[in-house]
């Protein structure tokens, strides 16, 4: 029996190291609900680290910094499969530390590009008020 042990040990090793996934975690969990208060050329750095902490990474992008918060599991499946679950959010500034844009990245589904969406909108509605007289 105790010639048979190590065996079994080794063939359930093999096993548990083939049998399971392997979960790489990136940043920590930040708060989406406040991603609605960020508005592209007012919202300041300031406002943006008392909204989500210290972001994941910084950086900088077309000569513009730019935060990096990950909220992220990516996971490396037995059959070769990777997946992503979670969220990763860029943000730009300008040289005043004012919001440029925002991208909200939700694995699974496009790029969501709200700080642009949003500008166009506002600038689409100053536009017609100046059209119509308002």
């Amino acid at each position: 029996m105790l010639k048979a042990l190590p065996k079994f040990s080794l063939v359930f090793l093999v096993l548990l190291f083939f049998g399971c996934s392997t979960v790489y975690k990136f940043g920590k969990a930040f708060d989406l609900s406040n991603i609605s208060k960020i508005k592209t050329g007012t919202t300041t750095k300031q406002e943006i680290l008392s909204y989500f902490g210290e972001p994941f990474k910084k950086g900088i992008a077309n000569g513009d910094e730019v935060f990096y918060y990950a909220d992220e599991l990516i996971i490396f499946e037995r059959d070769r499969t990777v997946k992503k679950e979670g969220n990763t959010l860029l943000i730009e500034f300008d040289s005043n530390g004012t919001v440029i844009n925002y991208y909200l990245n939700v694995p699974g589904k496009e790029t969501i590009i709200l700080g642009y969406l949003f500008h166009k909108l506002e600038m689409e509605k100053k536009f017609q008020n100046t059209q119509l007289g308002i």
